[in-house]
């Protein structure tokens, strides 16, 4: 940037009782998640009020209307009773919020790509850490499997796991309105119980019908954040090792103190804090930045600057359609649990399963690999390469420090080997 002291367009901050960033997503996946739960895909965009106001909506509006209630009356070919079930008056209201809230998420989505393209190329320094007297928020490392199975446990827990506090204590609260009204705890333990017979006069369809929609959106909404706070990691990590090495990578060519029993040392990492770790030790214990040489690998040929990088993969795209599957086949399967012998809550996961397992499947089967055409990538692929110029005597304790923050990989070149192969 040059000329202003202040970005145009932030690419993430960290705040007090949230990290909110911009990031490239599909407008048909937002789209979706809208049309399950109005309100949810503008969440994932973070416009938090307008998406707390449309889920506000959708809760009280559809009860007004009962169209829950309608819809498992529906699905159980009832439909004279779901006629019967419907409230006209709310009903209108109810369907111009649901639309609008499909295409106003849509078209954010579509805007909010635009301003992740600019802001990525201002390439504006991020704050990693901020400390208040409300706590510390900072970006770190996620496992995104993590998230989602805390929010499969109960929603709300995964989006507090990756510091979206405010979201997750709203996620709680309405997870224990949709448990206590449904019945559902009442209806798990009687199904555990044996006594499958009374499980569907237990639930509260009305309420019940909520719960797919809502844990699906909690689950998908902190596995996709995870990966989302990884790659923000990723690239203000990258950031600070190109601005603060990279400015004196031309003095490596000189030789240090020994001629030619002088060292390279190479390790290999994963972006992470412990990367960190090991160059402030490095420094502290002698070693000059001029001496260290940060090389940012890249996974593909798309993947070519410092800052950039591919905002989705193909597992992240199989998990959206198998998690779009699974809400849908899982109401579903809830409404016609009502008049099948399992009952509700069982057919609910069954038909939820396996909706994400064939979604999931489908997606990695007639999707074709792109980038890497060699087979299947290893689990822990180096992102970053140091290469150490180092006396003899530093080597074993360069090596040890690199081993101790968790290098993927340490080897020791000498100099003479070098000069000689060029």
């Amino acid at each position: 940037m040059t000329g202003n002291t202040r970005p145009r367009r932030q690419l993430a901050s960290v705040r007090r009782y949230d990290i909110i960033y911009l990031n490239k997503q599909n407008p048909v996946t937002v789209a979706w998640w809208s049309a399950s739960f109005p309100g949810f895909g503008h969440l994932l965009l973070f416009k938090n009020t307008t998406g707390v106001i449309l889920t506000l909506s959708e809760v009280i509006i559809n009860t007004l209307a009962h169209i829950n209630e309608a819809m498992v009356y529906t699905f159980c070919g009832k439909f004279e009773m779901a006629t019967q079930a419907i409230r006209p008056l709310w009903m209108y209201g109810y369907l111009i919020i649901y639309f609008f809230a499909i295409w106003d998420s849509y078209r954010c989505c579509v805007e909010a790509n635009k301003l992740y393209d600019l802001a990525e190329r201002e390439q504006v320094k991020l704050s990693p850490l901020l400390m208040k007297s409300t706590g510390i928020q900072n970006l770190e490392k996620k496992r995104p499997l993590t998230a989602a199975l805390c929010s499969l446990a109960f929603p709300g827990l995964g989006q507090i796991y990756n510091q979206h506090i405010w979201l997750g204590i709203y996620g709680l609260i309405w997870w224990w309105i949709y448990i206590s009204f449904s019945h559902s705890y009442e209806g798990f333990l009687a199904m555990l119980n044996g006594h499958n017979d009374e499980v569907s006069a237990i639930l509260q369809p009305q309420w019940l019908m909520f719960m797919p929609s809502v844990i699906g959106g909690a689950i998908y909404h902190s596995f996709y954040s995870a990966r989302a706070q990884n790659r923000l990691f990723r690239l203000e990590q990258r950031s600070f090792l190109s601005k603060n090495y990279y400015s004196v990578a031309y003095s490596v060519q000189q030789t240090v103190q020994g001629g030619d029993s002088s060292l390279w040392i190479v390790g290999t990492f994963e972006h992470s804090t412990e990367l960190e770790q090991a160059l402030s030790l490095l420094e502290h214990k002698g070693i000059e930045r001029s001496r260290i040489v940060p090389i940012l690998m890249n996974s593909s040929k798309e993947n070519g600057s410092v800052t950039s990088g591919p905002p989705s993969d193909r597992t992240m795209k199989a998990v959206e359609l198998g998690m779009a599957l699974a809400t849908a086949c899982g109401v579903i399967g809830i409404s016609r649990g009502f008049i099948l012998e399992w009952g509700p809550i069982i057919w609910g996961i069954i038909s939820a399963v396996c909706g994400f397992l064939v979604g999931f499947s489908l997606f990695l089967l007639f999707t074709p690999r792109s980038g890497h055409s060699l087979g299947k990538l290893p689990k822990r692929m180096p992102e970053v390469t140091l290469m150490i110029q180092c006396r003899q005597e530093e080597a074993s304790s360069i090596q040890d420090i690199l081993w101790l923050h968790k290098a993927i990989s340490v080897g020791v070149t000498p100099t003479s080997q070098i000069q000689h192969s060029s």
